[in-house]
């Protein structure tokens, strides 16, 4: 679970032997910053359209990013549509809300990201105005468009290459052109990730380059060879992974990567209701929007909430293009059960902020929910539940065991164990499934993420984490001193650094209260009907260490309904897999194996549906 569970997270690196085992087990710390990386958007865009006119094009500001827009306008059905192109996420287009060009104004909203601008238009025929999203305002003007659809020249000159991160392939773009100063102008593009237009700074000494991203703390570092290519490192949270970057033609399209197939994707028109939800959670002062997709019909209809995993999510907790929440409403509001899925505090058009916050926090938020769909015309109050996904699991089993008008829970890949021992576990087998299992390098990853884990469960909150560093990184070298008098300096230098940043991490809210969180105690006060399911090749909630839990704490319960099993062959999405491995969830095409979405419908079917 944690931050790695469901996006990949902390996971601490093995020590050093050779040089090689060292910077690919760091690799799985370099991933974290990479993949989460900071977007105006969050939710997927629409796909794009068959012809269309661009009367706008503007390049938002926001610091340490900056995104090239167009507005476009396309006639589909009889109907005038406006989208915002983003050329820095994906090429994406998001659908524009209350779009209006006249009267001297220009003015839209984003209502599935929370995102408002409104704009002046001036003599020149430029609109200048402000972009408002999530409490942040940024100035935006727009030019128009004469001619033909605004795809700005992508730069001078494109060095491109792909990161192996272990657990992903990232391909990399790094943008130079030149600045208003005349000086080079330099941005990175996460391609996989949709994510682009950070900026950078270039340094070119002789043959070498140091390339600067100061917004995901990353560095590459290498020389061009008589072979024109750039050969080199990318370091980041204590990683240093080897990256090769070859120059591409400038004009290369701004979306180069076709788009990934997604065929349990739900597609409208629905044979159902859909309706734009708005959750107050008035004692931590947050909004979350949301969606709630209801059966057509009288009712009332029995109802469940979707509480996504950790890391911020979106309502359809979209992950590498899949959609699972999505397509589990989808399933379960086909069956006759009304779902309220919703953006996390901090994503889409939710507000709030969730760097601070931890998983009692996150269960406020969902309490909020239910209460909310409790309220909703149509909806059967004495009928509803919750699915948690991940830590939406924990989730759940802290909700039930606080209140009892709950008609039953569901935990998909939710834990049975405190946040310390899932760390453990996850990192080991996330090691053997990606084909780094040696037990050696399992041994030096268990020593140091126990001694990074223990240093922050016997500290205060406000202890500083570079004296945790300190106490981690002592005990380490002590733990593998035969290991490390063979070790170079750069060597032992890159351990320091990464059980700085793993500490840095450890450190935060969230983890700290996931590290001393023990779900066993909620479950034993849970009274309600329980599905606890985990999937058999699931490396992130281990279901050999987390189901005999889960059953345990539930008979301590005397808990009469609960059902507990693990389904073969099923990773920690709930994909048919081969492995298990992270790396395996982008590569397949299938977004929820269809015995793990009839398990859930079957059985809340029988719990809800049925009374």
């Amino acid at each position: 679970m944690t931050r790695f569970c469901w996006l990949p997270g902390f996971v601490a690196p093995v020590a050093p032997v050779a040089r090689r085992a060292w910077q690919t087990a760091l690799a799985l710390a370099c991933m974290v910053a990479l993949l989460y990386l900071p977007s105006l958007a969050t939710r997927s865009g629409a796909q794009v359209p068959a012809a269309v006119t661009t009367p706008w094009y503007g390049e938002l500001d926001a610091g340490e990013r900056q995104l090239r827009l167009a507005i476009e306008v396309a006639e589909e059905g009889g109907k005038t549509i406006h989208r915002l192109r983003s050329f820095d996420e994906g090429d994406r287009r998001f659908p524009l809300d209350r779009f209006s060009d006249g009267g001297g104004k220009l003015v839209f909203e984003i209502k599935a990201t929370g995102a408002v601008y409104a704009g002046g238009v001036g003599a020149d025929g430029a609109a200048t105005g402000t972009w408002t999203q999530r409490g942040q305002e940024l100035p935006l003007a727009f030019r128009r468009v004469t001619e033909g659809v605004a795809v700005p020249r992508l730069a001078d000159e494109i060095w491109a290459g792909t990161l192996d991160a272990v657990v992903q392939k990232l391909p990399l773009r790094f943008r130079v052109g030149k600045g208003a100063d005349g000086k080079a102008d330099v941005r990175m593009d996460s391609l996989a990730q949709k994510m682009g237009g950070f900026r950078a700074e270039r340094v070119v000494v002789g043959d070498g380059w140091t390339i600067k991203v100061p917004a995901v703390k990353g560095e590459f570092a290498g020389k061009l060879g008589a072979d024109g290519k750039l050969t080199g490192s990318w370091k980041q949270g204590g990683a240093s992974l080897p990256l090769e970057l070859e120059k591409v033609a400038a004009d290369a399209p701004a979306a180069v990567l076709p788009e990934k197939r997604r065929p349990q994707t739900p597609m409208p028109p629905f044979p159902y209701e859909v309706r734009e939800a708005a959750v107050r959670n008035a004692i931590d002062g947050v909004d979350l929007a949301g969606t709630l997709t209801l059966p057509r019909g009288a009712g009332p209809w029995p109802a469940v909430v979707l509480v996504s995993g950790s890391g911020p999510q979106d309502r359809d907790e979209t992950i590498m293009d899949h959609k699972p929440f999505l397509v589990l409403a989808d399933a379960l509001t086909r069956a006759g059960i009304a779902v309220l899925r919703y953006d996390d505090r901090g994503v889409g058009a939710s507000t709030g902020d969730s760097s601070q916050a931890t998983s009692l926090d996150f269960s406020r938020d969902a309490e909020a929910a239910v209460d909310w769909l409790r309220q909703q015309p149509g909806v059967d109050p004495r009928r509803i539940g919750v699915v948690g996904h991940s830590e939406g699991g924990l989730i759940a089993a802290m909700l039930a065991a606080r209140r009892a008008d709950l008609a039953g829970i569901v935990m998909l890949a939710g834990t049975g164990v405190d946040g310390g021992r899932i760390l453990v576990s996850q990192g080991e087998l996330v090691l053997k499934s990606e084909g780094l299992g040696a037990a050696d390098q399992l041994r030096r990853s268990r020593i140091m993420q126990e001694a990074m884990i223990d240093a922050v469960r016997g500290s205060d909150a406000d202890a500083d984490p570079a004296v945790l560093a300190t106490k981690a990184g002592t005990r380490i070298r002590a733990e593998l001193a035969e290991e490390m008098a063979r070790a170079d300096a750069e060597a032992k230098a890159q351990l320091d650094a990464a059980v700085a940043d793993g500490l840095r991490r450890l450190s935060a809210p969230w983890f700290r209260f996931f590290i001393g969180h023990d779900p066993a105690a909620d479950l034993a006060k849970v009274r309600c009907p329980v599905l606890a399911v985990v999937g058999e090749k699931d490396v992130q909630v281990d279901p050999a260490l987390n189901l005999p839990a889960i059953r345990q704490a539930l008979a301590a319960s005397g808990n009469a309904d609960a059902t507990v099993a693990e389904l073969p062959g099923l990773n920690h999405l709930f994909q048919t897999c081969t492995t298990g491995a992270v790396s395996e969830y982008d590569r397949i095409e299938e977004t929820f194996a269809p015995v793990g979405i009839a398990t859930v419908r079957d059985w809340l079917v029988k719990r809800l549906a049925a009374n």
